[in-house]
């Protein structure tokens, strides 16, 4: 079961098919919302992390990320691919509204990564984030916003799209009114030992760039912190500067590894 701000999470070893295991996980309502929102799932057992972001007010957000990650969960479960899973999980959404069990608006980002051995599939949508950890953090997703538009096109910084005012316009999303507005995107690697996923909301990276976050990751690791440690470092990061959203980070790598 999936809860606010919580996770959903299956007792039991890596999946025969994973070579990756959570090395910590972290949600926090922040300092300015009521209501914690995210919801993502530590699924091992599938080789399968999940980190949504919902939106539409306390009630419809936290219902439309919760959505997201159950049906995620259960499609990949069943032996969807990823691609299938979210668009099962945007359809989901647009049923709850029409039913009654949604309120009209509600929607949702996503950002999941699925294991094959060492191998990781990521699909997101809107601008929940996936980095790799690998001698020097590497953003591996592609948010889609419309400052991340105006990024691309050159007309500002990534410094300047954490301040702009319309730093929360997304341009996809799950749940919303044009179902090709929820197509992820996509991109596969694979994980060496040493390395790591990291998973989150913009609740992270709307406060602590991407240099911060690196040079988190680079002081605990050197200093042998555990994966827990890192992510409770990167949380504890973004509330001292602002905690303006709700803030999840999962991290993720190969469990024979004590850290990433």
């Amino acid at each position: 079961m999936s809860h606010n701000g919580r996770n959903q999470e299956a007792e039991g070893a890596s999946s025969a098919g994973s070579a990756a295991a959570t090395l910590g996980h972290h949600s926090d309502v922040g300092r300015v919302r009521r209501h914690n929102e995210d919801n993502y799932a530590l699924r091992d057992d599938l080789g399968l992390w999940v980190v949504a972001d919902g939106m539409g007010g306390a009630a419809a957000g936290d219902k439309a990320s919760a959505i997201v990650v159950d049906v995620v969960a259960r499609a990949v479960e069943r032996g969807s691919a990823l691609e299938e899973a979210i668009a099962e999980a945007n359809r989901s959404i647009l049923d709850a509204v029409k039913s009654g069990e949604g309120k009209q608006g509600m929607g949702s980002t996503v950002v999941a990564a699925r294991f094959a051995g060492s191998d990781y599939h990521i699909a997101w949508v809107g601008d929940a984030r996936a980095y790799l950890w690998a001698d020097g953090l590497h953003r591996l997703s592609h948010d889609h916003s419309r400052v991340q538009e105006l990024v691309d096109a050159g007309l500002i910084t990534d410094e300047e799209a954490r301040q702009h005012p319309h730093r929360s316009v997304i341009t996809r999303v799950l749940g919303g009114p044009d179902g090709t507005a929820a197509a992820p995107d996509q991109v596969t690697g694979s994980l060496q030992p040493g390395q790591g996923l990291l998973l989150c909301s913009d609740g992270l990276t709307s406060e602590v760039a991407d240099a911060e976050i690196e040079g988190v990751l680079s002081r605990e690791l050197n200093s042998a912190a555990s994966g827990q440690q890192v992510v409770d470092q990167l949380v504890a990061k973004a509330l001292e500067q602002g905690g303006s959203d709700n803030i999840t980070v999962v991290l993720v790598g190969l469990p024979k590894e004590t850290a990433v």
